[in-house]
C-alpha cells in the first residue's frame, strides 16, 4: 500500500457496481456520471489487474475476481467506517443518505405510502423512500433487473429467485360521487348495472369486476378506463359514475375527498398482498430494515 497508493472512493465505486450490475444505476446512487463511474471501473481494472466485470445484454456480469474480492473490500469499507467518530457535533451531517426504492401500484401508495414514509423517517432518517410505480405483472422482472430494491404486490410472487411475505388482505368497494345518489342505501344489482362504471385496469379492457360479473352471466356499462386509481378523484368529480376497487384504496380516496363507499351487491374474492424481495438482498441490512418496517406498518 506505502508503494500503491490507492483511492478509497474506487473501492466504494466496486461496492456499489457489485449491488447494482449497471453502470448507470451505480452513477445515479452513488450521485456521479456515467463517464466518471466508467474512468473508476478502468482504474479498478489497472489496479487488480482483472476485468472484473464484463458487459452482457441483461448489465454487468462479474468475473470470479470480482466475487472473491467483494466480501474483502466491504470489509474493509466497514472497518474503515468503523474508525470515524459518530460523537462529533458533524456526524449528522456526515451521515450517508441510502436510497432505498420500493415498487408498488398507486392503490398501495395512496393507501400505504405515507405510513410507510412517516415509519422509516422515525425509525431510519438517513434513509430515503423511492415510491416507484409497478404492479403485479412487472414487478418480478423489476426486482431482478435491480430496478426496484422491494416490491409490495397483490398476489403471491413464485419466482424461485425472490422470496415473498404476505402481509394483509382486500375485498372491493363501490366508489362515488355522493351528490349523484341521495341516501345511502345498499347497492341493488339492478341499479349498479344501471350506472355508468370508471375501469381501473393495467390492460384497460377488464378487471376483476368483469369476471365477477360474467360468473353470473352480467355485464356492466363501462364509460372509460384508467390504470391509475389516483385519477378516480378526479374523474369521479361531479359524475354519476361508479368505480369498483380495492377497500384500502377506496378508504384512501374517500379520506381525499368528498366521496362515498359503498359494498358491492355480488360477493367479490378476497385477495392477499405482501411484500418481495431478492434473495441476495439480506447482503444490504438497511433493505431488509426497510422491509422490516414495511411489514410493521401493516401490522403483521
Amino acid at each position: 500500500m506505502e508503494n500503491r497508493p490507492v483511492d478509497l472512493n474506487l473501492l466504494v465505486v466496486f461496492q456499489m457496481l457489485m449491488s447494482e450490475l449497471s453502470a448507470t444505476r451505480a452513477a445515479a446512487r452513488l450521485g456521479l456520471s456515467q463517464a466518471a463511474v466508467s474512468a473508476s471501473l478502468r482504474r479498478l481494472r489497472a489496479l487488480y489487474g482483472d476485468p472484473l466485470f464484463t458487459r452482457t445484454q441483461r448489465g454487468l456480469l462479474p468475473t470470479p475476481r470480482a466475487v472473491i474480492l467483494r466480501p474483502l473490500i466491504e470489509e474493509a469499507l466497514g472497518i474503515i467506517s468503523g474508525t470515524l467518530d459518530s460523537t462529533s457535533p458533524q456526524a449528522e451531517d456526515r451521515a450517508k443518505v441510502v436510497v432505498v426504492r420500493v415498487g408498488l401500484s398507486d392503490d398501495f401508495e395512496m393507501a400505504f405510502g405515507a405510513g410507510i414514509i412517516k415509519l422509516t423517517k422515525q425509525r431510519m432518517p438517513n434513509v430515503r423512500i423511492i415510491l416507484r410505480q409497478t404492479n403485479s405483472f412487472v414487478a418480478a422482472q423489476a426486482l431482478n433487473d435491480k430496478e426496484i430494491d422491494l416490491a409490495i404486490t397483490s398476489g403471491g410472487i413464485t419466482d424461485s429467485r425472490l422470496k415473498h411475505i404476505s402481509v394483509g388482505s382486500s375485498d372491493y368497494m363501490i366508489v362515488y360521487d355522493p351528490r349523484s345518489r341521495p341516501g345511502r342505501e345498499p347497492f341493488t344489482v339492478e341499479e349498479y348495472l344501471s350506472r355508468d362504471h370508471i375501469l381501473v385496469s393495467y390492460s384497460g379492457l377488464s378487471g376483476v369486476t368483469d369476471d365477477v360479473l360474467a360468473e353470473h352471466g352480467l355485464r356492466r356499462r363501462v364509460l372509460a378506463a384508467t390504470t391509475h386509481f389516483s385519477a378516480l378523484s378526479f374523474l369521479l368529480w361531479n359524475s354519476d359514475a361508479l368505480a369498483t376497487i380495492p377497500s384500502h384504496a377506496a378508504r384512501a380516496l374517500c379520506g381525499q375527498g368528498p366521496f362515498e363507499m359503498a359494498a358491492c351487491p355480488l360477493q367479490f374474492p378476497r385477495y392477499a398482498f405482501g411484500v418481495s424481495w431478492r434473495f441476495d438482498t439480506v447482503r444490504t441490512p438497511t433493505v431488509m430494515q426497510v422491509r422490516d418496517l414495511i411489514v410493521e406498518s401493516f401490522g403483521i
